[in-house]
């Protein structure tokens, strides 16, 4: 149960008891979050369930805890969920990301900062992959995917099946972090036709798909993101291929290296579509050890 203050000869209820009971016996109901979520007092004590697709946080801010208090935290959905400093301090030996069925605890050491315990999850294999989110290609030119967590992964990887665009010759483009300064991109691509090898500081030649017919959907991307939270150059290679505007029966393939300059942990993608909304397909963001 959650943390109570009790007065002297008080009588306490069986039900006060038995939730006595399970909470020295690190057991009781959790409360169910499916969205983040920020800490509140009244958690002292008590634990949490995350249950969402989607990445989440649980946010600890300050004054609201005494040293002693604890809080489990328990993830049960796919996406990651990561234990997020808002105005405390979270300090661990371990990663802030819970995957799905990994738990943790908050432990106060005073009430401004805690300390998390994550229990030992499923080890990975290297080159090991987390599902991190998934996003529908839908509805917008520009569509952005946030809440990436920074830690907790070596790489990330990004997936697009079978985007679509509302208009035909279609490109998708692509910023980490949405930067968008030329300065900051170091290219190099060959396309289709095994030409067109640049290595210009272009925002605008960071592709991963190009040229696309808008009927017929065969499209794939695949951007690896080398050592994400590299504090000066992130590293980016583009595979992809799709069915051509102009002729249907050929492909075009793109094979690219991208040097990014950005001292920030990658932590949100910006897709941009040049040929009208985004109208099909979905993104897929997985973690990679």
């Amino acid at each position: 149960m959650p943390k109570q203050t009790f007065t002297t000869g008080q009588v306490l209820t069986a039900a006060q008891m038995t939730s006595l009971q399970q909470t020295a016996m690190l057991g009781g109901a959790a409360s169910a979050k499916t969205a983040s979520y920020t800490l509140v007092a009244a958690d002292a004590g008590g634990a949490i369930s995350m249950s969402n697709a989607s990445a989440t946080t649980i946010t600890v801010n300050t004054g609201l805890f005494a040293a002693g208090d604890t809080v489990q935290i328990t993830n049960l959905g796919a996406g990651v969920c990561t234990i997020t400093s808002g105005s405390a301090t979270v300090n661990s030996s371990a990663s802030l990301a819970l995957a799905q069925y990994e738990s943790g605890t908050l432990d106060f050491t005073s009430t401004s900062a805690a300390i998390f315990i994550k229990g030992a999850g499923a080890v990975a294999s290297s080159g090991g992959m987390t599902l991190i989110s998934t996003t529908a290609l839908t509805g917008a030119s520009t569509i952005t995917i946030s809440s990436i967590p920074t830690t907790g992964y070596k790489d990330l990887r990004l997936v697009l099946i079978n985007p679509a665009m509302t208009n035909d010759n279609a490109q998708i483009r692509f910023r980490p972090n949405n930067i968008s300064t030329v300065a900051n991109y170091l290219t190099q691509y060959t396309n289709l036709t095994g030409t067109g090898a640049t290595s210009a500081g272009d925002d605008s030649l960071m592709y991963l798909l190009t040229g696309l017919d808008n009927t017929v959907i065969q499209n794939l991307a695949i951007c690896h993101i080398y050592n994400y939270a590299e504090t000066t150059r992130k590293i980016l290679q583009v595979q992809s291929v799709g069915v051509d505007a102009t002729t249907t029966d050929n492909f075009r393939y793109m094979n690219q290296t991208v040097f990014a300059k950005d001292t920030a942990a990658i932590s949100s993608f910006t897709l941009i579509s040049t040929g009208g909304n985004f109208n099909g397909g979905n993104a897929y963001v997985y973690g990679v050890n």
